[in-house]
């Protein structure tokens, strides 16, 4: 998606754009897929009505 975005409006934007993974985000995947180079960040859906699920998720995404 980034590459896209460079290709088409160059690297200054396409540094500036987040990418949000949308697929399923578990507390179990949570850490694997916020650690990827290009992902920054999680659409998390059906795990946030769980506290404990969504405080995970949380507390496995990288420090800024």
């Amino acid at each position: 998606i980034r590459a896209t975005v460079q290709n088409l409006y160059g690297h200054e934007t396409a540094s500036q754009v987040r990418v949000q993974y949308g697929g399923s985000v578990k507390p179990d995947n949570a850490a694997e897929l916020l650690a990827q180079e290009h992902i920054d960040g999680a659409l998390v859906g059906g795990a946030s009505l769980k506290a404990a699920d969504f405080s995970a998720i949380i507390a496995a995404a990288p420090k800024a």
